[in-house]
C-alpha cells in the first residue's frame, strides 16, 4: 500500500501541468541532442530551467522522466489512430490504417516526431522500456501489438513501423505529395497468396 505522501506524488506525477510538459519537452529535446544515455536530472533541469526539486515534484527520477515520455507518446498515438477512425468499434485492419495514417503525417506534428525519435532513441539505450511500450499498447487495443493478426494489418503495421523509422533517421526525403500517395496506395488490400491456394 503506497503512503500519503507517495500516493500524492504518483497522483501530481500524472497530472498534465504546463510545468510537466515543459519538463518532458526539454528532456526529449536533450535525448535528441545527446542521446538517451547521456541524459541527466541535471542537465534537463538546466534546459528547462528549473530547479532540481521542481523535477522532482514531477519525476522521482530519470527512469520516471522516461516511463513519462514512453506514457505520453503512447496516449498521444492512440489519440490520434482513435481521430482517424471512423467508429469506436473499428478495429483489425481499419486501425492499422489509421496507425498507418497517423505515422505518414507525423512529419507535420513536430511534437510528435520529437516524442517518437526520442522514444526510439531511449529504447536502443534501454531495451527494457520496450516492455513497458508493450504493457501500455496491450492496455490499448486499438494500437494492440499482442494479439493476433491478418496479413494485411500485420502488413500496414510493419510499413507505418518502417516509415517510422526511416522518418527519424532522416533515411529518405518523402515529400507531402508521396505521402498522400503512400496513404492511397495503404487503402487497397494486398492479396494473401496463401489463402488463394
Amino acid at each position: 500500500m503506497l503512503s500519503r505522501k507517495d500516493a500524492r506524488h504518483a497522483h501530481r506525477s500524472q497530472t498534465n501541468t504546463p510545468r510537466r510538459e515543459h519538463l518532458l519537452n526539454s528532456a526529449a529535446r536533450l535525448i535528441l541532442e545527446k542521446g538517451a544515455g547521456n541524459l541527466t536530472l541535471d542537465a534537463v533541469c538546466e534546459a528547462a530551467q528549473v530547479s532540481k526539486g521542481g523535477l522532482l515534484y514531477h519525476f522521482a527520477s530519470k527512469v520516471a522522466l522516461f516511463e513519462a515520455l514512453v506514457d505520453e507518446l503512447v496516449a498521444r498515438l492512440e489519440d490520434e489512430v482513435n481521430e482517424q477512425l471512423c467508429s469506436d468499434a473499428a478495429e483489425g485492419v481499419a486501425c492499422a490504417r489509421a496507425y498507418f495514417h497517423v505515422i505518414a503525417h507525423m512529419g507535420e506534428l513536430p511534437r510528435t516526431q520529437q516524442l517518437c525519435k526520442a522514444l526510439t532513441l531511449i529504447c536502443a539505450a534501454q531495451p527494457e522500456f520496450m516492455d513497458r511500450i508493450r504493457a501500455k499498447v496491450s492496455e490499448r487495443s486499438r494500437l494492440g501489438w499482442t494479439r493476433p493478426m491478418s496479413l494485411e494489418e500485420l502488413h500496414l503495421r510493419l510499413l507505418a513501423d518502417g516509415l517510422w523509422l526511416a522518418d527519424i533517421y532522416g533515411s529518405y526525403r518523402i515529400t507531402p505529395e508521396r505521402r498522400l500517395e503512400l496513404i492511397k496506395l495503404s487503402a487497397h488490400p494486398i492479396v494473401d497468396s496463401a489463402r488463394e491456394r
